[in-house]
């Protein structure tokens, strides 16, 4: 009998290399030049959430929840000393790994020595030190000790220690997470900044920490500090190895990984013929890469993923987009209606700017696709199409003034444009005439976002929604028109980032999921 091989999955390699990456290398010691290297990168990736001071007030600090740490107060809730203080390897795990359940996102792209100097960087803005005393055990009699807590050997998880982590759970754990760990036991609490929070969803596999074994066990015996999440009152040892194998079988690690943030490689393959529609066979000739998504404003019910595509013919890139969403929200006439929509965001240098729509001074190229532009191709919706038998008061012009506009149906493809303000204006979203889905963007920073000129609206992009997915292909020439646009080339390498908005959930704006920078390579 041959015995089948083993193999990792890529859940399990993925994860594996997660861990790497936060777990990476030796610690560097504080210096100034390095202290002012993590400076210099955090008032260019970092102080747009985190505020210049870093006090959580960043002017991005508005579209997240959870809100970004303030650096002043110096309460982490990542720790794994006794003292409740973070230790420098958990500022770098954090850091490498970013918090899954927030929109703190992972930093991949930042090499070993730029993550430390942040680490040391963050620590100077704190109001008192960040200290813990030497290792010691617990006493006897309970308590805790002092210094990092000591993983201690891990026992057999028998029948036997199950049923006992059940035991422990109801008692100490269910009241908040719930009798079966989906959150749903007390679910109005308070943080310590004020801000409403809720028990963590244990069954979804949503871990701001590392979830390793190791680390799940520190968090159960740490507690998280600034949340309702308290120190264990039982004894370390056997009862938090029994909890950390619990917790951790409520949710697979197929599920853990997918809530990791991680940096790939995007290769756009070389064609003869771009393909023009998302369901062209062409696109089987591009290799799929699956990119987890980030909710700024955190929910469990989220799009999770995305699968990117990408072609080119040496003149023109193509780009598919492919992702679930089981609603088809393509009007966003009435006030509590939202569309879907997808972006593609590109940095226009090597190393490219804040992942959230660049910064001042750092321009960013966005090519953004909506729904409803794309069921305008179809038929132009205004307030008459979700109101047909709108009251209208018309008051006509009694000189009978040859400019006078109807006031039923006025919008149409006869409308004279002087008296359709936006569309009079030369705005390309109120143009019912305009026969694409996309629009070519610029930003630098929030609350920048400004469309090009028209004469440089060159991407076009066409979209469907069929059997709960969306699949949108955006296209672009490789050298724009406007000198705000990406410059492409064959064999060429660029960052990029997606975004999606979900309607239904209520997106908009700055709301919506992200990923973090990825490269795009352009095969020569």
């Amino acid at each position: 009998m041959i015995k089948p091989r083993l193999r990792l999955g890529a859940a399990a390699v993925i994860w594996m290399a997660t861990v790497a990456v936060a777990q990476a290398g030796q610690p560097l010691p504080a210096t100034p030049q390095l202290i002012e290297k993590g400076k210099q990168v955090f008032q260019l990736q970092c102080a747009p959430c985190h505020g210049a001071a870093g006090q959580g007030d960043g002017p991005a600090a508005y579209l997240l929840y959870p809100k970004p740490r303030n650096f002043v107060k110096a309460q982490y809730r990542l720790v794994s000393t006794w003292e409740q203080v973070p230790t420098d390897e958990d500022l770098f795990g954090v850091i490498s790994r970013g918090m899954p359940g927030s929109a703190m996102p992972s930093w991949p792209g930042l090499s070993e020595e730029v993550r430390w100097g942040l680490v040391h960087y963050i620590k100077t803005l704190a109001d008192h030190p960040l200290e813990y005393g030497a290792p010691t055990p617990p006493p006897a009699d309970g308590g805790p000790g002092t210094g990092v807590i000591e993983v201690p050997p891990e026992p057999p998880y028998d029948e036997a220690a199950q049923q006992h982590a059940a035991e422990l759970f109801t008692q100490g754990c269910a009241g908040c997470h719930g009798a079966t760990g989906k959150g749903d036991g007390q679910t109005k609490q308070i943080d310590s900044d004020g801000f409403p929070t809720k028990p963590r969803d244990l069954s979804r596999g949503i871990y701001k920490g590392n979830p390793s074994p190791q680390d799940v066990y520190r968090r159960i015996v740490a507690g998280l500090p600034g949340t309702p999440m308290p120190m264990s009152d039982w004894a370390p040892g056997a009862d938090a190895w029994a909890l950390t194998h619990y917790v951790l079988a409520m949710s697979s690690p197929r599920q853990r990984q997918r809530n990791e943030m991680l940096k790939f490689g995007i290769e756009a393959a070389r064609v003869k013929a771009l393909p023009s529609h998302p369901d062209d066979g062409e696109w089987r000739l591009a290799n799929p890469v699956n990119l987890h998504l980030m909710p700024l404003w955190w929910r469990d019910d989220r799009t999770e993923e995305v699968t990117v595509r990408a072609l080119h013919d040496g003149k023109e890139l193509a780009v598919l987009l492919e992702w679930h969403d089981e609603t088809y929200d393509h009007t966003a006439i009435r006030t509590q209606d939202f569309r879907d929509a997808a972006a593609v965001q590109f940095a226009l240098t090597p190393e490219p700017p804040f992942f959230g729509m660049g910064s001042l001074g750092q321009l960013v190229n966005i090519w953004m696709w909506k729904s409803e532009r794309q069921a305008d191709q179809v038929a132009f919706q205004d307030l008459e199409t979700v109101y047909p038998n709108i009251g209208i008061d018309s008051y006509p012009n009694l000189l009978k003034s040859p400019l006078e506009q109807p006031m039923r149906h006025a919008l149409t493809l006869e409308s004279d444009p002087t008296f359709v303000t936006g569309w009079g204006a030369g705005n390309i979203v109120s143009d019912p005439t305009r026969k694409n889905a996309a629009e070519d963007l610029q930003a630098q920073g929030q609350g920048t976002l400004k469309a090009h000129p028209r004469f440089d609206q060159e991407v076009v992009a066409e979209g469907v929604y069929q059997s709960n997915s969306y699949h949108v292909v955006f296209r672009r020439t490789f050298k724009p028109k406007g000198k705000e646009g990406v410059v492409l080339k064959p064999g060429g390498m660029v960052p990029v980032g997606f975004a999606l908005w979900n309607g239904s959930q209520g997106d908009r704006n700055g709301k919506k999921s992200v990923t973090i920078w990825q490269e795009l390579k352009l095969a020569p």
